[in-house]
């Protein structure tokens, strides 16, 4: 099967991010013996054309294609139209962005949407963009009818309110590559590890982006809480934020407990690895969230993780057997938490093996792949029996 994955944002990725939804998904497919090339939005005038080399001797190819910034839509021109004639399957992103209504009519309905928002107050631009996408396709009954697969279960609730036929939840995967090999720990993790011996310390762990979105100033609050308890806690963040990462830190400082405070550029995914080796609890308390891969590799190396529902949690996370649900803000629930955790070894242990198993055994890309053949499978043979 010839399979198009067109990555529908206006914005340039940085394919050098192992975690590349696109790539990852790609290279499954190909390792299953299909054909499978990608889409890019470029800055540039012209398309350009870039070729990944597989271990198997295949090859992905990229086409990077110019666009049109719409109120946050990506709209390509004609050539993107006249590529995807030539696959069997085109995987399109989100069912908001507005060039899917040609896409769908050009590839004879030949076309799946991955999808990953869902309904919240926080991404405010985003509900007024949708009000938007769902007046245009109001034009377009025969719209509502394209398969979607949804990255969480809050995905495919959201998608079935907006009266989409067919939605299937099957998430998002993990490349695990850069980690099968072990490295040796960098510097700031041999600091960590020597700590964590010689002063018992317990490293409450957090890596991403340093924003508002992820709650930040939250766990400098869960931070000051729990040192009134125990001295030996830190809170490490790895990430970067610029002034946001400042007005932390400054809070940090006023709450008196900036030495407990461990911050750290961001790092290389194999230095990583280490990383969540070497700590005791992951904390992902964010407002909103798709996915959050870092939920995913956290769960992989078995780092018992405390997060608030969101789009990853509601998917992945059974309360208390892969992780700790806590609800929003909710600071002596937080904290009851991760004493419990620190305090209970026999249920970090349970967490830890349950949470990595079910990563391991279902969430990598290779797991999934299986699932998203199915659905175009499904979607190709059910357009070509409409067409006869």
């Amino acid at each position: 099967m010839k399979i198009l994955i067109v990555r529908m944002y206006q914005d340039v990725l940085k394919i050098s991010n192992y975690n590349s939804q696109e790539i990852g998904l790609a290279k499954a497919l190909i390792r299953k013996g299909h054909h499978c090339d990608i889409v890019l939005y470029t800055d540039k005038k012209e398309v350009s054309i870039q070729k990944i080399n597989m271990e198997n001797g295949k090859t992905i190819t990229i086409y990077w294609m110019p666009g049109k910034k719409i109120l946050k839509n990506c709209i390509y021109d004609k050539r993107l139209y006249e590529l995807a004639k030539k696959y069997d399957v085109i995987q399109s992103t989100e069912y908001d962005q507005v060039g899917n209504l040609k896409l769908q009519k050009v590839t004879d309905n030949h076309m799946v949407i991955y999808h990953g928002p869902y309904q919240s107050y926080y991404p405010k631009t985003y509900k007024r963009k949708c009000l938007m996408t769902d007046f245009l396709h109001s034009f377009f009954p025969q719209f509502k009818n394209v398969q979607l697969i949804a990255k969480s279960t809050m995905a495919e609730k959201f998608l079935n309110k907006k009266g989409f036929k067919k939605v299937e939840t099957i998430g998002v995967g993990l490349d695990t590559v850069r980690f099968e090999k072990i490295h040796e720990p960098n510097e700031t993790v041999k600091k960590l590890l020597n700590e964590k011996n010689e002063k018992r310390y317990k490293y409450l762990l957090y890596i991403g982006k340093i924003e508002d979105r992820r709650n930040i100033l939250f766990m400098i609050d869960i931070l000051s809480k729990l040192s009134l308890e125990d001295k030996n806690i830190r809170l490490v963040l790895i990430g970067k934020g610029e002034k946001y990462l400042k007005k932390c830190l400054n809070y940090a400082r006023s709450l008196n407990v900036h030495e407990n405070v461990i911050y750290h550029d961001p790092m290389k995914q194999e230095e990583l690895a280490n990383v969540y080796r070497c700590c005791d609890i992951f904390l992902f308390p964010s407002k909103y969230e798709i996915f959050g891969m870092v939920l995913l590799e956290a769960m992989y190396f078995g780092l018992p993780t405390i997060t608030t529902m969101n789009g990853g949690s509601s998917t992945l996370i059974k309360d208390k057997n892969t992780g700790i649900i806590c609800d929003l803000n909710n600071l002596n629930s937080w904290c009851e938490a991760i004493i419990n955790l620190l305090n209970n070894q026999k249920l970090r242990d349970e967490i830890s093996v349950n949470s990595s198993r079910l990563i391991k055994e279902n969430y990598t890309w290779d797991a999934l792949s299986d699932k998203f053949l199915k659905v175009y499978e499904s979607t190709f043979s059910k357009s070509n029996e409409n067409q006869l």
